[in-house]
């Protein structure tokens, strides 16, 4: 089976894991006015959630790495399905729905490491950055349709359908199994390269990206409000929001391949600079000016996401499933924790002045990317 392929269909599994994460949004507003739970109880749902697959991914990533642990990305998506759908059956019973929620966290947790495991050992380094893109846009994907089955699902009969969610899960899983991707992930060892791995540019490239998902999650928070307030009717500001988030599923496939011909720096260091003052021309334009600002500021923002992946993997080959946790646990997870820092700055200053913020962020965030050395062995600098 050729490497496009095979990437293919982990893109696909992708896919259906990340479905799960967002419907446990669609949900708050009918626990809240149908099952009388209080907005903390409703938003610690997804709290947890995130919480337990962002701490758990790198550690997952260790055990694989140190330990051989092999966790199957079918049985991981099952996880993940079973988890949320099992909320159908549970609306009323508040503390089994928290541990639906951490089933299902860790069926999420368990996913990323070992399936990008697998992304790294099929890539080559004439392709890494492609194929790393588009295993990612798949993640992307489910996220943006996670909602909308969701809304399909409840409009048509409340959270008892929400069972019917475990079907993609089931499917998903089937699919694998009929045709098993090699769950021996081997991780090239430092000793084959003959180089000392050095944790120095990872960290600066780990620090640079959870700066740049602070950006990411603050501007699809806050910029739907903003563009309520500057007088856009809510639909077409959610509509907006959608042709940036759509813009960022082509920057990350253009940014991965692009990668691939130029080098993996250039293109983090070119696209997060650019993204400054596309944001900026959002605070300042309106109208169709807006609309391209937003459009190239998705394209720029979201075109290094699966490069710095890519990044990681090529400075620590011996590491990748816990890299790959904490690039996509921990600093998905921090840049949260930095959405509610904006929040309390926007309660204290205005959303305005919280959003003024981002440019600033993503400045350091260049900065850093500039200082990370790539390691000498790899064409990709």
């Amino acid at each position: 089976m050729n490497p496009l392929r095979r990437v293919g269909e982990l893109t696909i599994a992708h896919l259906v894991n990340d479905i799960y994460a967002p419907v446990l949004m669609a949900l708050q507003p009918v626990l809240i006015t149908m099952y009388g739970y209080g907005y903390f109880e409703a938003a610690l749902l997804p709290v947890v959630h995130s919480l337990t697959s962002s701490l758990l991914q790198p550690l997952f990533g260790y055990l694989a790495d140190k330990k051989g642990l092999k966790v199957s990305v079918g049985l991981s998506i099952l996880l993940s399905g079973i988890g949320v759908s099992l909320l159908g059956l549970v609306p009323n019973l508040y503390l089994l729905m928290l541990v639906c929620v951490i089933i299902s966290g860790i069926g999420h947790a368990s996913f990323h490491p070992g399936a990008l495991c697998k992304v790294s050992q099929i890539a080559t380094g004439s392709s890494r950055g492609k194929l790393t893109s588009l295993f990612v846009v798949g993640g992307n994907l489910g996220m943006a349709l996670g909602p909308i089955i969701a809304g399909i699902i409840l409009s048509s009969g409340g959270v008892p359908q929400v069972v019917w969610l475990i079907i993609p899960a089931v499917i998903a899983a089937f699919l694998l199994y009929l045709h098993p991707i090699s769950d021996n992930c081997q991780i090239e060892s430092k000793k084959q390269t003959g180089e000392k791995e050095n944790w120095r540019p990872v960290i600066l490239l780990f620090s640079g990206s959870t700066l740049r998902s602070w950006v990411t999650f603050g501007s699809m928070t806050f910029l739907p409000t903003y563009l309520v307030l500057e007088g856009y009717p809510l639909l077409e500001a959610t509509m907006l929001v959608s042709l940036m988030l759509l813009a960022g599923v082509a920057g990350q496939m253009s940014g991965g391949t692009l990668s691939d011909r130029i080098g993996r720096k250039k293109v983090v260091v070119i696209t997060t600079l650019l993204s400054i003052p596309a944001f900026a021309a959002i605070l300042l334009t309106h109208g169709i000016f807006l609309i391209l600002s937003m459009m190239i500021f998705g394209f720029m923002l979201w075109a290094s996401f699966s490069v710095t992946i890519a990044m990681s993997h090529e400075m620590m080959p011996s590491k990748v499933g816990l890299i790959s946790g904490l690039f996509l646990g921990i600093a998905m997870g921090a840049g949260g924790i930095g959405v509610s820092l904006s929040g309390l700055l926007a309660d204290r200053f205005g959303l305005y002045a919280s959003l003024e913020i981002f440019p600033f962020i993503l400045v350091i965030a260049t900065i850093l990317f500039i200082l990370v050395k790539t390691p000498g062995r790899t064409i990709h600098q």
